[in-house]
């Protein structure tokens, strides 16, 4: 976990663009810290599924969470409730279990437990936190997947819907982890081009401005969930390619479908190429910058606090993307 600070409008302003900005973080370190890690190579599903072995990880990584107990957070159906838990009488997760359709057993998934309170229900929708928060949930995960497989250089694919607007094929095979039953898309269904094609995804880099670009601000005393509006990119391909998929996907426990990863690391994709590649920077205002989830866990289990200050650094020392063309070439 990167040391926490309270950052000033000026210090946030330069760790919002990447120019300059990975040689002053390295050169703020002290020389005799061990070397950190190097970033991991994040790629596409359609790269990422010609390797065996790649591919591979990534179902061994998604079969060990599924095989936890729901009471580790580490585990596939506590991640997910941390995104969102449907809070129902303990009779509609009886009746739901009971279901031999899988789109009713949708919220049959109690954990037997009630987790310590702000763990559950926390992703934020609607509002500038939406992009940070989904940023920390991928990193855990990709985290929580290296700890269970042992293999420290498995990089999280995206899914780039706006070459590619069809499911991958990968998640259609009935015997793999990475199937999920209750999608209503099948193999040859086809996004729509309004919500992915290359030109609409340039329209939106083309927005400067983050607080167009991002979803509505939020006041720092408000809760994380607190709904303000939504940006071009939430509210065009984000939720469009969610509704897509449907069953798990289309709906707040979508991270019961392993394409939900793949999917969220595109918009962080997309992300990185407006904020970093393309120079814009990232909001200023504190009511941002220093809120802090706490929420998460690092790949031991144990929680974690993190500052959207924090994660503005994470696609320069973390992880790296393989460079792709997002928007017009």
């Amino acid at each position: 976990m990167l040391a926490r600070v309270s950052p000033s409008h000026t210090s946030l302003r330069r760790a919002s663009v990447v120019v300059g900005g990975l040689a002053l973080l390295l050169a703020a370190a002290p020389a005799e810290q061990p070397a950190a890690p190097a970033p991991v190579k994040r790629i596409s599903i359609a790269e990422f599924a010609k390797d065996p072995k790649k591919l591979a990880s990534l179902r061994k990584g998604v079969k060990k969470m599924r095989s936890l107990n729901s009471t580790d957070p580490r585990s596939w159906t506590f991640q997910a409730n941390i995104h969102w838990r449907p809070l129902f009488p303990v009779y509609v997760y009886q009746q739901a279990n009971l279901s031999a359709d899988p789109a009713k057993r949708l919220f049959g998934d109690d954990p037997g437990f009630t987790p310590e309170p702000n763990v559950f229900n926390q992703c934020p929708h609607g509002n500038w936190l939406f992009l940070p928060w989904h940023r920390a949930y991928l990193w855990r995960f990709e985290e929580i997947c290296r700890e269970l497989t042992g293999q420290n250089s498995f990089g999280l694919p995206y899914w780039n819907w706006s070459k590619d607007p069809k499911i991958p094929a990968v998640f259609f095979d009935n015997t793999s982890q990475l199937y999920d039953s209750t999608r209503s898309a099948t193999p040859v269904s086809t996004l729509n081009p309004s919500a992915v094609a290359p030109t609409v995804i340039e329209n939106i880099l083309d927005q400067p401005n983050f607080l167009l670009f991002a979803s509505g601000s939020i006041a720092a005393t408000a809760g994380q969930r607190t709904g303000a509006s939504y940006g071009p990119l939430e509210g065009n391909p984000h939720n469009t390619v969610h509704g897509f998929v449907g069953g798990n996907m289309g709906q707040y426990i979508s991270p019961l479908d392993p394409v939900f990863w793949t999917h969220h690391n595109m918009i962080e994709a997309l992300w990185v190429e407006w904020n970093m590649k393309r120079g814009n920077p990232n909001t200023n205002d504190p009511a941002w910058a220093q809120r802090t989830f706490t929420e998460f866990v690092d790949r031991a289990g144990n929680p974690v606090n993190v500052t959207v200050f924090e994660m503005i650094r994470y696609p320069l020392l973390n992880y790296r993307y393989d460079d792709p063309v997002l928007g017009v070439a």
